[in-house]
């Protein structure tokens, strides 16, 4: 199966990303810019991603649709994908490369094959082509084969040869420890801080534990992505949930991300944090 018009929504950082590689490599890459944010707007510009308009110009001239979006807009984008197609009758390929657990990816599945639509499961590992980094793309279900063809040095997309929601789990799994290990970190030091320790823990890390040092220097940017990762956090404590492992550690990680999300600073995005600010300003910031 070949196609040339790939659908990307939405122009996030990691969205735009693989649309602006996807095009360098010849892909006609279209998105949907209505009702979204002046941001995405200069992201989709920056890569020469086509504005097609409505969500409904997006799927009747997509081969193939990539949502990349935050995990609490997956469900719902797809359910308006899947109308879409049932009115229209267009078979179209679903890919969710979103944060969600494997229970959320097969209702996803069931939704898009309802609808006579071909549903792949996708998971996302690693940063945006946007700050020159390689994501991998893991992508399960029947039909994952298709998207090997959109292979290249910048965006790997690699078949797992498994079911739906195999894809998913490992993005779970994975973020499970890297994103979880930052809510730690986070909120660590915002404790060290309300009892004016931030200081003596920052030096005692930088001596006794160098290597943690260097890790938890990420919290100073996470004040522009904890919006995005809470509900990421929450699909994750149902993935635990479900496997008879608790949820409650990446319940109290959603809740330190909130509380990030909803702080002076919280309203950051990768394109305008403040790159100056030292770490003990960011957890000031953070507590106030």
């Amino acid at each position: 199966m070949r196609f040339d018009t790939i659908g990307v929504m939405s122009m996030g950082d990691m969205g735009s990303g693989v649309a602006g590689v996807l095009k360098q490599n010849g892909f006609n890459v279209i998105t949907s810019l209505e009702n979204r944010s002046k941001d995405s707007i200069i992201r989709a510009r920056e890569n020469k991603i086509t504005d097609i308009g409505s969500l409904r110009n997006l799927v009747e001239k997509s081969d193939i649709i990539l949502s990349i979006l935050v995990p609490s807009h997956a469900l719902s984008f797809a359910q308006d994908v899947a109308s879409i197609m049932t009115n229209s009758n267009l078979k179209k390929i679903f890919v969710d490369c979103n944060a969600i657990s494997p229970q959320t990816s097969e209702s996803i599945n069931y939704i898009i094959q309802e609808s006579n639509g071909i549903f792949i499961d996708g998971g996302i590992i690693g940063g945006s082509p946007r700050s020159g980094e390689k994501p991998r793309i893991y992508i399960s279900g029947e039909h994952a084969n298709v998207l090997e063809q959109l292979n290249s040095e910048d965006v790997e997309f690699v078949n797992m040869n498994s079911n739906i929601g195999s894809a998913s789990g490992l993005k779970m799994t994975y973020a499970a420890i890297t994103k979880g290990t930052a809510a730690l970190y986070a909120a660590s030091l915002m404790t060290a801080d309300h009892f004016g320790l931030l200081e003596n823990l920052l030096g005692e890390l930088q001596y006794s534990q160098p290597k943690v040092f260097d890790s938890i220097k990420s919290v100073n940017s996470i004040s522009a992505k904890a919006f995005r990762w809470i509900g990421e956090m929450e699909e994750i404590a149902d993935t635990f949930s479900s496997s008879n492992n608790s949820e409650k550690i990446h319940q109290g990680a959603a809740e330190t991300f909130r509380k990030i999300a909803s702080s002076p600073i919280g309203h950051e995005r990768v394109d305008s944090i403040d790159k100056n600010r030292k770490i003990i300003e960011t957890i000031n910031l953070l507590n106030s």
